[in-house]
Order: structure tokens, then sequence, then C-alpha cells
């Protein structure tokens, strides 16, 4: 089996991206990422989470401790599903 395709080093030309074509590529796709999270220390139930040059916020409710700023991790992976 062939090697997967480097994510990050793919034609970005509308006509020569992989979205572009009929079918994906059968050896697949790798795109490791390195995420980092932490906990907002002294802020209740906020989170923080960095991925490159992305950053975001997480917190809970505050019937649970946080004080409803952000949106909750979990509404973040609902949000992924739908992406």
């Amino acid at each position: 089996m062939e090697k997967p395709l480097d994510g990050f080093n793919l034609p970005d030309k509308v006509g020569d991206r992989i979205i572009d074509k009929p079918e994906l590529p059968a050896q697949g796709v790798n795109t490791d990422s390195t995420v980092y999270t932490e906990i907002v220390v002294g802020e209740g139930q906020l989170k923080r989470g960095t991925i490159g040059k992305f950053e975001v916020f997480s917190d809970e409710a505050a019937r649970i401790g946080g004080t409803d700023r952000y949106a909750s991790p979990m509404s973040y992976m609902a949000m992924g599903v739908g992406f």
C-alpha cells in the first residue's frame, strides 16, 4: 500500500485540489496537528485551546462553576461534527 499523501503539501489551486477530484486518493491523506489545551487558573471552568495561529476559549454554564462566556467543550465537539 502506498503511503498517505502529506495533507500540508497539497495543491491549493482550484481544479487541482483533492476536493475538486471525483474520488479521494486511495492511500488517504495525512494531516497530523498538534493542539494545546489548558485550564485558565482562577477563572472557574474557563479553558483555552490553541492550534497553529488559532485560539479558542470554552467555558461551562454557571450551574456547574463556569461563567457561560464561551461555548462549552461539548458544544465545540457538536459544531465540529456539523462542519
